[in-house]
């Protein structure tokens, strides 16, 4: 059976954004600072991705970044809305001590603000579902929404959906996974709860981590992460637990992410419930599951240049370099049997993505913000931290606008043009 698809057209836009985690909406608003008419596509009811509908409270490796990513722990941090990871959450004076854990509530409602006082058109419910190309050039979306569907058209387009899904309907060549094995970062269903002891700080180090781990398994509860991640959140009455990972979800395989994801649901609910029986923790409750599955790892679009790993273990620097990495290797158990040296023996060094990386090397119009950015499987395990891809939004917005005010193809933006423009984050 062939289907005939209407859509109802919304017009012309200098930039489109499909996907509006930290990537995404950093990437419309540097736009439409830049004076851009902006659509932002997302296809959950908040911005903020992992971060909010994700429930990932940790921005990592967040020091030394401004930009945008500074505007919203500014906003935070005044409102006691962030706390520290490690140590000390409460100094002398009884306040909460700022930090890279915060309040998932308060993130959505400083995106929400953001995007509407600069002016970026949203579309929340709505996922970019087919594109029309004009040989390497798109031309076209189709986008379907919970109130039908529309096109739309632009003269650049960013992906960042974190999984590729733009670049993938454009044609782009891309790759995933281990190199030789194609096994892949584990994917997560992360979640809340409350009930611990009021001054329980979570799981601080490794050695905590598999200890609770242990402590659990004597109980007769046994997880799949092998290791228990508990985070104190800023409301001091509730943490964030990881204890879930969900092997070899592909992808491209919908099937495959439907079944982790009632699988990851699953493992929580009964480990949960099983966590009651231990004697101190009879009050532990479930206060939310994530709204999507947590996924570290998708399609590693092809750009211009692909970040390897001799890039970061010599902590290389380039004349187009928009965000200084500071995180190691962080590659979770990839495999039931595997190793938790996260780091696999690697040793980076703190390294620069070139904004080449964010240049879709088989679509002239379309570049790559998030995790899609190129790059090889172990970089990919490092820079993927979100204080990083908030850089690489706010510098493919700026990108985009920079081409269409001076007639440029992005592979034509002099790489120091670029460079300055993100020195706060380098």
């Amino acid at each position: 059976m062939n289907f005939t698809v209407s859509a109802k057209s919304l017009g012309c836009f200098d930039v489109i954004v499909a996907g509006g985690g930290l990537a995404g909406t950093f990437a419309a608003v540097a736009a439409a600072r830049k004076g851009g008419k902006v659509l932002l596509v997302e296809s959950q009811g908040c911005l903020g991705g992992t971060l909010t509908s994700g429930i990932v409270p940790s921005i990592m490796d967040e020091k030394g970044k401004g930009g945008m990513l500074g505007e919203l722990f500014a906003f935070l941090n005044e409102r006691g809305m962030s706390v520290a990871r490690f140590g000390k959450k409460i100094d002398e004076n009884g306040k909460k001590i700022p930090g890279r854990i915060v309040d998932v509530e308060g993130c959505k409602y400083f995106l929400d603000q953001l995007v509407k006082r600069e002016g970026v058109d949203v579309l929340f419910y709505s996922r970019v579902c087919a594109c029309c190309m004009d040989g390497r050039h798109i031309r076209q979306l189709l986008i379907c929404t919970e109130a039908g569907n529309y096109s739309a058209e632009a003269k650049y387009y960013i992906d960042a959906t974190g999984n590729g899904n733009l670049a993938d309907l454009a044609g782009c060549s891309y790759e995933w996974g281990e190199p030789g094995t194609g096994r892949l970062n584990p994917a997560s269903m992360e979640f809340y709860a409350v009930g611990f002891p009021d001054a329980y700080d979570g799981t601080n180090s490794g050695e905590e981590k598999r200890a609770y781990s242990q402590m659990l398994a004597d109980h007769g509860i046994h997880i799949s992460a092998e290791e228990a991640g508990i985070v104190r959140l800023p409301a001091m009455r509730e943490w964030d637990l990881s204890i879930d990972y969900q092997y070899q979800v592909v992808p491209n395989d919908i099937h495959s992410l439907t079944e982790a994801t009632i699988n990851g649901r699953k493992e929580v609910f009964e480990a949960m419930e099983k966590h009651k029986t231990i004697p101190g923790y009879e009050h532990l409750w479930t206060s939310r599951t994530a709204d999507h599955l947590g996924l570290r790892e998708g399609r590693r679009v092809f750009g211009h240049y692909r970040l390897c790993l001799e890039d970061i273990v010599e902590g290389r620097r380039f004349d187009d370099g928009i965000c200084l990495v500071r995180s190691r290797v962080d590659l979770h158990k990839i495999h039931k049997d595997d190793t938790l040296n996260a780091s696999r023996g690697i040793k980076s060094n703190p390294y620069e993505i070139p904004f080449r990386c964010l240049i879709a090397r088989d679509a002239d119009n379309l570049l790559l913000a998030g995790r899609c950015l190129s790059g090889d499987f172990y970089p990919h395990a490092s820079y993927r931290m979100m204080g990083n891809m908030s850089a690489t939004g706010e510098a493919t917005g700026f990108a985009a606008m920079y081409a269409i005010e001076n007639d440029l193809s992005p592979a034509q933006i002099p790489g120091q043009v670029l460079r300055e423009r993100m020195q706060e984050y380098l």
